[in-house]
């Protein structure tokens, strides 16, 4: 499976929005859950939502203006959220805390550059993994698809530190074991 055109199209638009925030605050945004999986899978697991890590809640709300998103105020959608009107099948949501709450490695951080002047920033794939692991575990009502998530990351990895996966997944409340480790 792969991206959608429209998907793409979507993630080009937040791009430049990741951009102007970054010029503005002089660090990324992260797009983090779901659509990171999906990035990280080529589609193998999609998501609508585009949950990003950005600080600044007024830069990042002056950034997604500036580049075309529009605040959501449809019926059924969540009040904070922004979506882009060429792409509204997707919802842009700026997620509390930091970058998974001080315990990711933002050294680690993988930069897709998408044009010359933007690029999506997405967690390492231990950070991910650990994140979906995190997810699974915690959820009142236990998504599968978060652990398969998980696996075919795992599957997927050119390389993994070991160590720093381990640690991530315990510090998400996540079990190793599942991914036999």
């Amino acid at each position: 499976m792969t991206l959608t055109a429209t998907y793409l199209g979507a993630l080009e638009q937040l791009s430049l929005a990741f951009g102007a925030y970054e010029e503005e605050t002089g660090a990324p945004p992260v797009l983090v859950g779901g659509a990171a999986a999906a990035i990280r899978t080529g589609g193998q697991f999609m998501s609508s939502d585009l949950d990003v890590v950005a600080g600044d809640e007024r830069a990042f709300a002056r950034a997604m203006a500036a580049t075309g998103f529009v605040a959501e105020t449809r019926t059924g959608r969540e009040a904070d959220d922004w979506y882009h009107p060429g792409f509204p099948a997707y919802a842009v949501d700026r997620v509390s805390g930091s970058y998974f709450g001080g315990r990711g490695d933002p050294a680690r951080l993988l930069r897709l550059v998408v044009r010359d002047y933007a690029a999506l920033v997405i967690p390492s794939v231990e950070d991910l993994i650990a994140d979906r692991l995190g997810q699974y575990a915690t959820a009142s009502c236990r998504d599968e698809s978060r652990l398969l998530q998980a696996r075919a990351l795992l599957s997927l990895a050119h390389k993994i530190d070991p160590d720093y996966l381990v640690r991530r997944i315990e510090d998400e409340g996540g079990d190793p074991a599942l991914i036999g480790y």
